[in-house]
């Protein structure tokens, strides 16, 4: 199936601010289950644009603006042909043991640890102990068992987390959105050995007009990473568009960034998909670049932010805040979207 996605950011404040810099995640991937043909994004104001490759491989869009503003939006338009693999056939066969295997590599080693809004707490602790793991499932029942013991404790509901609600304050409450699902899917499965990851991106649902979010479990060398959406209660299909792969949200938030000033911050976020039966002919491939190491990303992001036209205050107060500041909610004011 070939979409179209087009995907605004709008960012407004009481008062006239100084400067931002921005960076976003909104460029869907290429692998095994789609194919990305295009992605074009543009500011207003105006402003360059660098990208680059995270540690994850996802592609990261950075700009700076420093010059007075009030209002700013981001545009991102992107088309994708989606072609799922059949699920049913990668996991037959396949079977969940407990305990360290000798099949998971160094590299997923980091998704079976805790992170930053899925640490192992005591309410995620008392419900992975609270579940029956038969030793030898067969991933497909393991992979029902997860989504329903979730489905059964979570209930949907906006407006009661955030961006930055941790699995202990979902597990709290009962309550969530699809961010707060697949971190709740994420925890159970890290703790009983799964390596898990958190997934960013769309779906393609009659209103829907927000980012998506689920999770990827590996069910070992033969089966790979599996797509399970958690909200729904399923496998992901065609209408899932990939974006970012992280450990938890905070790896991958769509937009994320600081500005300067004294001003009330309100966010709007518009998200259009769309069945097409062909790409415009004026559109161009997207290539994607080699992956970045951590250290070359940060030097590559921080040295664009140095090469920046602009001297002033600004400039040096917001360049000197990102280079010794880690993007947290509580340093970094900007608003994120939450993922619904």
């Amino acid at each position: 199936m070939l979409l179209k996605i087009t995907h605004e950011t709008r960012l407004r404040y009481t008062r006239e601010v100084s400067g931002t810099i921005f960076e976003v995640r909104m460029a869907p991937r290429s692998d095994d289950d789609q194919t990305a043909y295009h992605y074009s994004i543009a500011t207003n104001p105006a402003a360059p644009i660098t990208s680059f490759r995270d540690g994850d491989g996802n592609r990261v869009d950075l700009f700076n603006i420093f010059e007075p503003y009030a209002r700013l939006s981001v545009m991102a338009s992107s088309f994708v042909r989606t072609h799922r693999r059949d699920v049913n056939a990668r996991i037959e066969g396949a079977v969940v043991h407990s305990g360290l295997s000798s099949e998971i590599g160094l590299d997923m080693r980091e998704l079976l640890k805790p992170s930053l809004l899925v640490p192992n707490g005591p309410l995620m602790t008392e419900l992975a102990n609270s579940m029956d793991w038969p030793e030898g499932e067969s991933a497909a029942d393991r992979a029902a068992r997860i989504m329903d013991v979730i489905r059964e404790r979570i209930t949907y509901e906006s407006d009661v987390t955030h961006a930055w609600s941790s699995v202990e304050e979902v597990l709290e409450l009962n309550r969530g959105v699809c961010q707060d699902f697949a971190h709740v899917l994420i925890g159970l499965a890290r703790l009983k050995g799964m390596p898990a990851r958190y997934v960013s991106g769309y779906i393609h649902q009659p209103g829907q007009i927000a980012t998506h979010a689920w999770a990827q479990v590996w069910f070992g060398p033969r089966a790979g990473w599996i797509d399970l959406d958690p909200t729904r209660g399923h496998f992901a299909t065609d209408d899932h568009i990939t974006v970012a792969y992280g450990r938890d949200y905070s790896d991958v938030p769509p937009n994320r960034g600081l500005w300067l000033g004294e001003a009330d911050e309100a966010i709007d976020v518009v998200v259009e998909i769309s069945p097409v039966d062909r790409l415009p002919s004026d559109t161009m491939g997207f290539v994607p670049r080699k992956a970045l190491r951590s250290h070359d990303r940060d030097r590559m992001s921080l040295g664009f932010l140095g090469r920046s036209r602009s001297q002033s205050p600004a400039a040096a107060e917001l360049r000197s805040s990102l280079a010794s500041q880690p993007f947290l909610p509580t340093s970094h004011p900007q608003q994120t979207q939450q993922q619904q």
